[in-house]
């Protein structure tokens, strides 16, 4: 007979969690992308059969229905630990050969938009389990409190006067934001510049808008007379290099690379054309990048897109195990979205947060907030 735990049900809640007012983007530019904040985010409560709630949460995109079937895959299934090969077969689409990807089979390719959030659960559950916090499952914490920028979207130079102000107020020490071409990009810096004094950093953001160094030559020729601590985030397609090196020959703003994954990196590593990076992914995956880039000699932050609560505080556990993470992630979903929807209190000082100090990911699910924005929930 066996005597592992086993999945006993799923508690699932489909939300919508508006941005606030004037946080993301200035009506005259409108939307950068998409409606981000518009789209559901699926939150777990996975019970377990030792008594044990534990967490998870889907990346925003999914819905409810969309998820439901994967999810119903997973009631009764034991637990092993950490181990993720109890997952039905249909979980994964086999093993990632080739660099940084032959270990550990927790950086399976999976189909299911709940891979990261069974994972997430399963480090929650054994840090309740045990006592102890994720980090300290992931070896410990290099750093007890996680640097942490201010983020906006597109903002007008006006607006963006009185978000770093207020930033600076809160003891913000940079701020990241969105960008396409054809925006006030050098005004936009200026006004930053003069909100947050030169020692305040700025990461611009284009998601690959800015189409190509003939697009973006003469706008970071422009840039660079004022662009002490400023740095270009994913420019121009990951794929196409030679874009990159382009520009790094005749332009000395630093560019940083998103690395959407693993083939991502090793292109990136084995052209040479980014000097820093974004890393994200599930919590072996987002270890696996950090490990590659300290040994190539880089540093990286930890990518957000806003989640809610469950997983920003979970950001901030695998922050701080990887060494490598040095440079301030963008986890301002207690600022940007109008809640986070669990009982945390988020404590900036001096642009850092600190590691959540409960057992497992140390946050639980303000009951309230969930019902409110709440727009389904169903128990499996």
């Amino acid at each position: 007979m066996s005597i592992n735990p086993k999945i006993q049900s799923i508690t699932a809640h489909e939300v919508y969690v508006p941005g606030k007012k004037g946080a993301v983007n200035s009506p005259e530019l409108g939307l950068f992308a998409d409606d981000w904040d518009a789209k559901p985010i699926v939150l777990l409560e996975f019970h377990i059969s030792d008594g044990i709630t534990a967490l998870g949460e889907i990346h925003r995109g999914p819905s409810l229905k969309e998820v439901s079937p994967w999810l119903q895959q997973l009631i009764g299934l034991e637990l092993r630990g950490l181990d993720l090969s109890v997952l039905p077969a249909n979980w994964r689409n086999g093993l990632q050969w080739g660099l940084l990807r032959s270990h550990p089979p927790a950086l399976w390719d999976s189909p299911s938009p709940a891979m990261y959030a069974f994972e997430m659960m399963l480090y929650d559950w054994m840090g309740k389990r045990l006592g102890c916090r994720v980090v300290d499952l992931l070896g410990g914490p290099v750093r007890e409190r996680v640097a942490v920028d201010y983020w906006c979207g597109r903002q007008l130079p006006k607006d963006l006067t009185r978000i770093v102000t207020r930033a600076r107020e809160l003891g913000f020490k940079g701020i990241k934001t969105k960008s396409k071409i054809g925006d006030p990009t050098v005004e936009q810096v200026k006004a930053i510049k003069a909100a947050g004094g030169h020692d305040f950093s700025i990461t611009i953001d284009p998601m690959w808008q800015w189409l190509s160094p003939h697009d973006a030559l003469h706008m970071l020729k422009q840039l660079e007379p004022y662009a002490e601590n400023v740095r270009i985030e994913d420019p121009f397609p990951w794929d196409q290099p030679e874009m990159w090196q382009r520009v790094r020959q005749v332009v000395a703003i630093p560019l940083v690379l998103h690395t959407r994954g693993m083939e991502v990196l090793r292109r990136a590593m084995q052209d040479k054309y980014a000097d820093n990076f974004n890393c994200s992914g599930g919590i072996t995956e987002f270890l696996t990048l950090a490990h590659a880039v300290e040994v190539a000699g880089y540093s990286c932050w930890h990518g957000s897109s806003l989640e809610t609560g469950v997983w920003q505080a979970l950001h901030l556990h695998v922050i701080a195990a990887a060494r490598s993470c040095t440079m301030a992630s963008d986890l301002q979903s207690a600022l940007i979205r109008e809640h986070t929807l669990v009982t945390m209190e988020w404590d900036y000082k001096n642009g850092t947060l600190p590691i959540p100090s409960g057992p497992g990911i140390g946050v639980e699910l303000d009951r309230d907030a969930v019902q409110h924005y709440a727009k389904a929930s169903v128990t499996f």
